[in-house]
């Protein structure tokens, strides 16, 4: 099963975040009940490390973090014409992270060892832009935008189905936070 963890995005966030996607020129909208901060994409995994994931994260206290946002920003050369929120770092934030991704290692997920750069996806686009759609995707990247932060409240485990229309992601568990 393809799954995730990820922190949720409160009402009045993700609120603020659909009023910016309104107001972005290319790609696709991540659907409001999809905006979420992922703190470890476990890709393709067996149910037994679902079951032990499950098993760690119900047993221990996760860390209080604070989430703030920059502004929008995209990966390098504005991969897939993906545009994100961009998180202020954070060393509780990072903690957080830290100690999600150390579980997910132990309940036998064979994580990807990357900086974390954490963000909320916002537009996706299938194709990298080009030309004129590079151009206004490059400015609204430099607009002003205003998103209110929160506390991380629950950690969730999703799991992901790709299908035409984007990605369904379903709530397996929830543990909270703080």
């Amino acid at each position: 099963m393809r799954a995730f963890l990820a922190l949720t995005v409160p009402e009045d966030t993700a609120d603020a975040m659909a009023r910016v996607q309104s107001r972005l020129p290319t790609g696709r909208a991540v659907p409001e009940e999809n905006l979420h901060l992922t703190l470890a994409f476990l890709g393709d995994v067996p149910e037994t490390v679902l079951t032990a994931l499950d098993e760690e994260l119900s047993a221990i206290r996760l860390p209080p973090a604070r989430v703030d946002f920059l502004g929008l920003g995209t990966f390098a050369e504005m991969e897939r014409g993906l545009i994100f929120a961009e998180v202020r770092p954070d060393p509780d934030l990072a903690a957080l992270q830290s100690k999600v991704e150390r579980i997910a290692r132990l309940a036998g997920a064979d994580l990807p060892r990357r900086r974390f750069r954490p963000h909320v996806t916002l537009m996706r686009a299938n194709r990298q832009p080009k030309g004129e759609a590079r151009d206004r995707m490059a400015l609204a990247l430099g607009m002003p935008v205003e998103i209110p932060g929160f506390v991380a409240r629950d950690l969730v485990l999703y799991a992901s189905t790709l299908g035409p229309a984007g990605a369904r992601h379903d709530e397996l568990a929830r543990y909270p936070v703080g």
